[in-house]
């Protein structure tokens, strides 16, 4: 999957299993919500010591669209965007 890449910050909480959630997107110094986890997985070789990345797509409450992903156990997010907010096509 394709996107836009953005330059932002992800706000992340600890779950009980320890595993980072995105709760929110700073963009352009402003903070906008995750409404919604879309889809959550993650991508890697199949081979031992490959890299495996965490990889989210979230829905953000202007209506944007983004794919999160990061490097495990500890990389940088990058993000992605999907789908422009609607108020802003």
């Amino acid at each position: 999957m394709t996107g836009v890449p953005l330059i932002a910050r992800v706000e992340c909480r600890s779950e009980a299993r320890g595993e980072d959630r995105p709760v929110a997107v700073w963009i352009g110094g402003r903070r906008f919500v995750v409404e919604h986890l879309d889809q959550e997985r993650l991508e890697g070789p199949p081979e031992a010591g490959g890299t495996v990345r965490h990889v989210v797509s979230v829905a953000l409450e202007d209506g944007r669209r983004l794919r999160l992903e990061r490097r495990l156990p500890e990389g940088p997010w990058r993000v992605l965007l999907l789908e422009p907010s609607p108020r802003n096509r």
